[in-house]
């Protein structure tokens, strides 16, 4: 199996169901925590505004073996608009013929399509080999933290 024999298919909501198993397995891996109903909201509100993002499935053979996130930002640090890979994931058994790599171009491919200037991820400290994609595909580590209040968390303003 080489990268080419992948081709990248934009998500519709029909596409949901089949990609929670996956999505799960990203999570597991990456220990992030799982909820699934908030996944299922976010998902489908990603794929019914174009204004929010794309989600991209990896598929060979109409079988998903990997999915991208990209969602459309904004920062006059960046200019504007800007894209952020929240999440990139091939399955294991779709890994090591350059898939990531391959897919790394698709999303810059639709940033510059948007109009994009800069193009951020974030990458899990302990994930050195995904770094070294990261690295390899031209991505630099920046010197500033990402910080997250969740607002979910916290009472109303008052």
């Amino acid at each position: 199996m080489t990268a080419t024999d992948y081709r990248f298919a934009a998500a519709t909501a029909a596409d949901i169901e089949r990609l929670i198993p996956v999505l799960r397995e990203f999570y597991e891996v990456e220990h992030l925590p799982w909820n699934e109903p908030a996944l299922r909201r976010a998902l489908g509100a990603l794929v019914a505004d174009p204004n929010a993002g794309r989600l991209r499935l990896i598929v060979r053979d109409g079988e998903i073996a990997g999915y991208f996130v990209l969602g459309f930002c904004f920062s006059l640090e960046f200019g504007g608009r800007f894209g952020l890979l929240d999440e990139l994931f091939v399955l294991p058994a779709h890994r090591g013929g350059g898939l990531a790599k391959r897919a790394l171009g698709e999303v810059e491919a639709l940033c510059r399509a948007e109009g994009l200037d800069a193009l951020r991820l974030e990458v899990n400290d302990d994930n050195a080999h995904a770094r070294g994609i990261y690295e390899r595909a031209g991505y630099v580590a920046h010197p500033r933290r990402l910080m997250t209040l969740w607002l979910r968390d916290r009472g109303a303003a008052t």
